[in-house]
C-alpha cells in the first residue's frame, strides 16, 4: 500500500481496520503529540511477530543494508507470510517495482500510519537514528546495521566530547547491532559509548549491503549499463564524493564540482557521478555534460558493481569498493581544511589507493590505471583485510539467521559487557566543588581498569565550563551519555499526573489535542485498560524514558551526584540491576 492510496477496511493488515487521509498522509508537526501518540499506540497496538518495519537514513528511500535484508527476506519462500513496512519521507521515493504490492507497506515518516507500525512491529531494520522519541518495546527486535565504515570523525570527540545522542540512543536501544569489522566494531564501542553498556547481542558479521554488489548477476549488470548508458568498450569510472561541513552546516563547492566535472570529462572513459544524498541540496546550476548521472532511485553498491575505477574523497563508499579488487583513487584536493574542520579517523597511509589533490594529477592518474589490468598493491591487500574481513556475499544470511531466528552459531559475537558495571549519575551537575569531587571519583573507579565506567550527564552542561573540562579528561575506556532535553514521553492521561514538571498549561494543551487520537481510537483499542495508581503511571514514565536513553542496560553500581533533583533521582531507581 501506497502513503498516496487512501487505505480502505481490509486493506491494511487483516487485524485492524484504519481509513482516511488523516492517517496514511498528514504529519503531525507538534513534537509533543508525537511521543502522546506514540505513548497511546504502544498502550493499545498488539505486537505483531510477522511484521518487519524498515528505516534507511530517516526515510530517504530505499537504501543500504535495510534494503538488502529486505529483498533476501523477499524473496526468500521460508519468509513469505512477513508483511514489509517501509518508512520513506515523500510517496516519490516509492519504487514503481514495489508500488501497490500487498506485501509492503510504505509510511511516512511522522505521520500516525508511521508511529502505528513502529508501534506494531515485530522486527526493526534501520541503519540510523529512529526518531528521538522512539522506545523499542520490550517484546519488539530492533536491528542496527550502522551505514558505514568511520573514515571521518563521528560520536565522541575532542570537538565535541558529549557525542551524538541521538545515535547512542538508537544503538543501546537495539536488541542487535551489526559491524562489518573490528576497526569498526572499536569505534561504536567507545565513539557511541556502547562499552560497558549496550546489553544486546553485537556481532562481526560483514554490512548486507556489500552483498548486492558482491552478488548481482552478470545480466543485471549488463541491463544496468544499458540504462545507464554505458559504451560496452569503455572501463567505467564513478565519481563519488562527500559534502563538506558538519550537520546543520552541510555545503559543497559548486564551483570546485564544475571544474572536476569538466576535467574528468576528458577520459577516455564512462564516467559517472554518485553525489552523497545531503550533498545534493547544496549543488545548483552544475552542467554535467557527457558525464552520467543516474537516476535517484540506483543504489550505490549496485552502481559499484559496474564500475571499474572508484574516485571518492572522504566517503566511506571507499571500504565496499575494497571487496572488488578494483583500484581506487583518493582525491583529496582540500584535505588540511577538510581534517581540521570534520576530523579524520584514519591517516593518508592507512588509504588503500594512490592520493592525488589536482584535477590534472587526478585525469593522469586515473588513465594509467585504467589503461592496464590492475594488480592490488601490498597496502590495497592489508587495507582488504582490515576492513572487509567478512565480505564474502553471505552478510545477508548470517543476519537474517541471527536476527531473525536467534541463531549464532558461527557468527563472531562482541561482548560490550567483559567487567563489572558502574554508572556515575550526573545529572545536571554544576560548579562548584561537589562537581570536582564527583569527577575525582570517576577518575579513581576508572584508573585500575576492572570496572566499566559510564557517565550520565545532562546534555546542557556542555554550557558549564567547569563540568565539560572533565568531561574531556576522562580516560577514553569511559562511556559519556548525555540525556538531551527532552519531556518525557507521556499518554494523555499520565500527562495530568505529572505536575512535577508539567504545566497545567502544557497538560491542557495534550489534552486538548487528544481529539486526533479519539477519532482514530476505535480501530485499535479492544478494551480500555484498568486505570492505574497515580504512584504507577509515573513509575511507567520514568521506566518507559530510561529505555528511551539506555535500552534495556543495567549497573551493577550506581554513584549519585549529591545535588541530583526529583526528575534524574527518580530516573535513577531503574538503573539498577
Amino acid at each position: 500500500m501506497s502513503v498516496e492510496e487512501e487505505a480502505t477496511p481490509g486493506t491494511l493488515l487483516e487485524h485492524q481496520r484504519v481509513t482516511g487521509r488523516e492517517f496514511w498522509k498528514d504529519r503531525i508537526r507538534d513534537p509533543e503529540e508525537l511521543k502522546t501518540r506514540l505513548a497511546e499506540y504502544v498502550l493499545t497496538v498488539p505486537i505483531r511477530s510477522d511484521v518487519v518495519f524498515y528505516e534507511s537514513m530517516s526515510g530517504a528511500r530505499m537504501m543500504d543494508s535495510p534494503y538488502a535484508l529486505f529483498l533476501q527476506l523477499y524473496s526468500d519462500p521460508d519468509f513469505n507470510k512477513i508483511h514489509h513496512v517501509w518508512s520513506v519521507r515523500s510517496g516519490d521515493l516509492i519504487p514503481d517495482e514495489f508500488r501497490d504490492n500487498p506485501r509492503i507497506t510504505f509510511v511516512k515518516r511522522g505521520t500516525d500510519a508511521h508511529l502505528y507500525f513502529l508501534a506494531l512491529a515485530g522486527y526493526i531494520i534501520g541503519n540510523s537514528v529512529l526518531p528521538e522519541y522512539f522506545v523499542r518495546r520490550p517484546q519488539q527486535k530492533y536491528l542496527n546495521t550502522w551505514h558505514g565504515i568511520a573514515y571521518k570523525t563521528l560520536g565522541r570527540t575532542d570537538a565535541s566530547p558529549l557525542g551524538g545522542a541521538g545515535s547512542v540512543y538508537n544503538l543501546l536501544q537495539a536488541t542487535h547491532v551489526l559491524t562489518p569489522c573490528p576497526y569498526m566494531t572499536e569505534v561504536e564501542l567507545t565513539r557511541f559509548s556502547l562499552r560497558g553498556v549496550f546489553s544486546g547481542s553485537m556481532a562481526e558479521i560483514g554490512y548486507p549491503r556489500q552483498d548486492l554488489m558482491l552478488n548481482m548477476p552478470e545480466s543485471s549488470v549488463l541491463k544496468l549499463r544499458e540504462a545507464l548508458g554505458l559504451n560496452p568498450s569503455k572501463k567505467t569510472v564513478l565519481y563519488a564524493p562527500t559534502w563538506r561541513g558538519n550537520k546543520g552546516s552541510a555545503r559543497f563547492d559548486g564551483e570546485q564540482l564544475q571544474s572536476d566535472i569538466e576535467a574528468l570529462a576528458k577520459l577516455d572513459a564512462n564516467v559517472i557521478f554518485q553525489a552523497h544524498h545531503i550533498m545534493l541540496r547544496h549543488i545548483k546550476n552544475v552542467d554535467y555534460g557527457n558525464i552520467v548521472v543516474p537516476p535517484a532511485n540506483t543504489t550505490t553498491n549496485e552502481l559499484l558493481a559496474v564500475a571499474d575505477l572508484l574516485i571518492s574523497d572522504y566517503s566511506s563508499i571507499f571500504f565496499d569498493f575494497l571487496a572488488t579488487g578494483n583500484p581506487i583513487v583518493h582525491y583529496l584536493y582540500d584535505y588540511d581544511e577538510y581534517a581540521e574542520d570534520r576530523g579524520l579517523l584514519l591517516d593518508k597511509h592507512d588509504l588503500p589507493g594512490p592520493i592525488v589533490s589536482t584535477a590534472d594529477d587526478l585525469v593522469s592518474m586515473v588513465t594509467d590505471l585504467i589503461s592496464q589490468p590492475y594488480q592490488p598493491t601490498p597496502q590495497y591487500q592489508q587495507a582488504r583485510e582490515r576492513f572487509c574481513p567478512h565480505d564474502d556475499g553471505q552478510a545477508c544470511l548470517r543476519t537474517i539467521r541471527w536476527f531473525m531466528l536467534g541463531d549464532d552459531s558461527g557468527i563472531k559475537q562482541i561482548e560490550a559487557r567483559t567487567r563489572p558495571t558502574v554508572i556515575f549519575w550526573g545529572g545536571r551537575l554544576d560548579k562548584t566543588r561537589k562537581t570536582e569531587a564527583f569527577f575525582d571519583s570517576v577518575d579513581t573507579a576508572a584508573q585500575p581498569g576492572d570496572k566499566d565506567v559510564t557517565l550520565l550527564v545532562a546534555h546542557s552542561v556542555k554550557s558549564n565550563a567547569v563540568a565539560m573540562n572533565r568531561i574531556k579528561q576522562l580516560d577514553p575506556s569511559v562511556s559519556v551519555i548525555a540525556r538531551n532535553d527532552f519531556e518525557m514521553i507521556m499518554t494523555s492521561e499520565e500527562a495530568q499526573v505529572r505536575q512535577d514538571s508539567t504545566s497545567p498549561q502544557a497538560t491542557k494543551k495534550r489534552v486538548k489535542k487528544r481529539s486526533r487520537w479519539n477519532r482514530l481510537k476505535d480501530a485499535f483499542v479492544r478494551e480500555e485498560k484498568a486505570t492505574e495508581p497515580e504512584d504507577e503511571r509515573l513509575n511507567t514514565m520514568y521506566r518507559r524514558e530510561y529505555r528511551r536513553v539506555f535500552g534495556d542496560a543495567k549497573f551493577d553500581e550506581l554513584v549519585e551526584f549529591d545535588m541530583l533533583s526529583s526528575f534524574w533521582k527518580k530516573l535513577a531507581q531503574h538503573a539498577r540491576r
